[in-house]
């Protein structure tokens, strides 16, 4: 059975709402973590490599990626502000898109399908390692997507904070994100560093998942 608004990012609400994400946040702290994150980096290093001048051009992406109903972004940002921007954004409205704001959660809809953006602004939003909010804002990674005729700069949490999150709860759906990360770090050439994820699990009391890393890097 197809699961309702879910998409990935080459769908056009998907991609509308990651430039919703940049138009409108760029100049304050933000990081896009969780599920949205690993389809965005897959993308970025996918596009590094292959050298596509479009998310559209990349084969494949529907058969690696996991669809998801929502993107969720980490603020540093007093939360009065953010929910004005999301307001301006409806007052601004215009084309084929119809927008709902409710409490840490932006609504995009398109007739019958919806995309929401999840907003987190404190600690104790956020699963898993509520206190690395502020270092996964400050170390956020800025990546570029070509994405209709414009280039999306975008911040997403580091390779270590997002692996470091899925551990923490190690579902199958979990690992396989991780897997899809540690492959794109890879081709990104990026300098991912395990001993950085081990000291953050074992932080919040999830040590002993260091060795589904293990297991997962040796794969």
């Amino acid at each position: 059975m197809t699961k309702q608004n879910a998409y990935i990012i080459t769908d056009d609400i998907f991609m509308d709402s990651l430039h919703i994400i940049c138009k409108n946040f760029k100049d304050i702290p933000y990081a896009i973590v969780g599920g949205g994150a690993v389809q965005v980096y897959v993308t970025y290093a996918a596009i590094k490599n292959g050298k596509f001048d479009s998310i559209k051009e990349i084969n494949g992406l529907p058969f690696i990626l996991r669809k998801t109903g929502d993107i969720d972004l980490s603020f540093h940002f007093d939360f009065t502000e953010i929910v004005k921007r999301f307001n301006l954004i409806i007052t601004n409205a215009a084309g084929n898109y119809r927008f709902h704001s409710f409490t840490k959660r932006f609504v995009i809809q398109h007739k019958n399908d919806r995309f929401n953006l999840n907003y987190q602004t404190e600690p104790e939003d956020l699963k898993g390692i509520p206190s690395y909010y502020e270092d996964i804002i400050r170390t956020a990674i800025l990546v570029d997507l070509p994405c209709k005729n414009e280039i999306l700069k975008l911040k997403i949490a580091k390779p270590e904070y997002l692996i470091a999150s899925k551990l923490t709860r190690s579902r199958p759906k979990d690992q396989i994100d991780i897997s899809l990360i540690l492959k794109s770090a890879e081709i990104d050439n990026y300098p991912f560093d395990s001993e950085e994820v081990r000291s953050i699990l074992k932080s919040v009391g999830k040590g002993d998942n260091y060795d589904i890393l293990m297991e997962l890097m040796s794969g």
